[in-house]
């Protein structure tokens, strides 16, 4: 999820993961993107933190 260290990326990312996805928390914002992740992973969820920018065509790579 593009976006998921904060706001409504996060909350997507939460409601996949409550629903049984396996997230992949994506952002440039480590400290938020690992916050998310830990809230995943504290409510039973799966999940792995990427740090990239979405506007960055090397981080696509």
């Amino acid at each position: 999820m593009t976006g998921a260290g904060s706001g409504i990326g996060r909350e997507v990312a939460l409601i996949y993961a409550a629903e049984g996805a396996k997230v992949v928390v994506s952002d440039m914002n480590v400290p938020g993107a690992q916050e998310a992740v830990s809230q995943i992973i504290q409510n039973g969820g799966k999940a792995i933190l990427v740090k990239a920018n979405a506007a960055n065509a090397e981080d696509h790579k």
